[in-house]
């Protein structure tokens, strides 16, 4: 009997590998279809995140937009009232350093000076010339500016933000004399608390290179101050006199002194604009003639205000050189310090000592501050509305 071996069916086998082929195709298509759809939803993923990223940034842009945009007015005060008080400095720093070697300066050799005195402003200008050149001039400048930024900043700022508050808890929409007075006094005791350390270190370097504090030898500055900078007299003044008291020597009677004269210096020079800058005023007015009117505006205010003040200033000065043994005597505050000065030199010698001087710096100071200050706001106001 035959028998017979069975044998797969070619059509079979092939078949067979076809499905299996096909079925690792279509397993294989799944995974790409998988991971393709994985793949697209990551790219998603990540467009939204960064749509949310973008959402968030422009968000941020645009709040910092707004919050600029509704402070503006108060920004570009703040920016020009420090530019303002940058200018008008450094125009009268040789000035300004010879103010207060004349306020500080012994009246006479007895308290144990051993440079000679300053006298005349010319006189002592060409000395300081001679013995020092420009850097002479420009000395205690750099301190200067970087206190005169924040402080005339504050100043000019605060003063607005004073008038605003008073307009509104009077009900005034033009302030009486009185309250524009207290807004301008609030503003320079602002300014003052913020930047009088500076003030007092600006004072000492000007008078430690004078050439008349040295060889002290009871506490007071020595040659080697000369060459101190801004930071190491700051922290002389710091470790010698007693840390941040020591800095805030006489700030109390510097603000006394300056509270007035900011309030007289914004209330006179408001006035005089007034008359001299009406709103009659003639719109064909050379600009030559405009820029005159307002610098002679803001001259005349600062002269006035200075002659009332003068005295406060002078013994701010005595003050904040307390520490200068060979200067002046030792003093136990303000009123020890006007008796000294009246006993020894006479209420208007002595209390208005460095006045001309003071008044040939501050006649042009505040000139160029409040021009600069009108000028630059009005400025950063055209580039805002662009």
């Amino acid at each position: 009997m035959p028998s017979f071996r069975l044998h797969p069916h070619p059509s079979t086998s092939s078949t067979s590998d076809q499905h299996s082929h096909h079925h690792r195709q279509h397993t294989s298509t799944d995974a790409d279809i998988a991971v393709g759809a994985g793949t697209s939803t990551l790219e998603i993923a990540e467009e939204e995140l960064d749509h949310d990223q973008g959402s968030e940034s422009v968000s941020v842009r645009t709040r910092w937009k707004d919050i600029m945009s509704d402070n503006s007015a108060v920004i570009n005060t703040f920016i020009a009232g420090g530019l303002a008080g940058a200018a008008s400095r450094t125009v009268v720093s040789p000035l300004e350093r010879l103010k207060i070697i004349l306020q500080v300066q012994a009246s006479s050799a007895s308290h144990g000076s051993s440079g000679q005195a300053y006298s005349g402003v010319w006189e002592s200008l060409t000395r300081m010339w001679k013995n020092e050149g420009w850097r002479g001039f420009m000395k205690g400048n750099g301190i200067n500016v970087v206190r005169i930024l924040p402080y005339s900043a504050l100043q000019f700022t605060s003063y607005g933000a004073f008038k605003s508050v008073l307009a509104t808890w009077s009900g005034e929409e033009v302030l009486s004399t009185p309250l524009r007075l207290t807004a301008g006094a609030g503003a320079g005791i602002v300014a003052v608390a913020a930047t009088y350390p500076l003030d007092l270190v600006r004072a000492r370097l000007s008078v430690a290179t004078s050439g008349m504090a040295i060889k002290s030898t009871s506490g007071g500055f020595t040659a080697e101050d000369a060459k101190l900078g801004m930071v190491g007299m700051t922290k002389k003044v710091y470790r010698t006199e007693g840390g941040i008291r020591g800095l805030y020597r006489g700030c109390w009677a510097t603000a006394v002194g300056v509270a007035p004269y900011v309030s007289l210096n914004f209330y006179i020079y408001e006035s005089l604009k007034s008359m001299i800058l009406p709103s009659s005023l003639s719109p064909t007015t050379s600009e030559p003639e405009l820029i005159l009117r307002k610098l002679s505006c803001g001259a005349l205010a600062g002269a006035t205000s200075l002659i009332f003040t003068h005295p406060f200033d002078v013994l701010r000065r005595k003050l904040q050189v307390a520490g200068l043994a060979s200067m002046s005597p030792q003093h136990n505050g303000a009123v020890d310090v006007i008796k000294w000065i009246v006993r020894t030199e006479g209420f208007w010698k002595g209390m208005y000592r460095g006045l001309v001087p003071n008044l040939i710096k501050v006649t042009p100071s505040i000139a160029v501050s409040f021009y600069t200050f009108e000028t630059v706001r009005d400025l950063l106001a055209a580039l805002g509305e662009e």
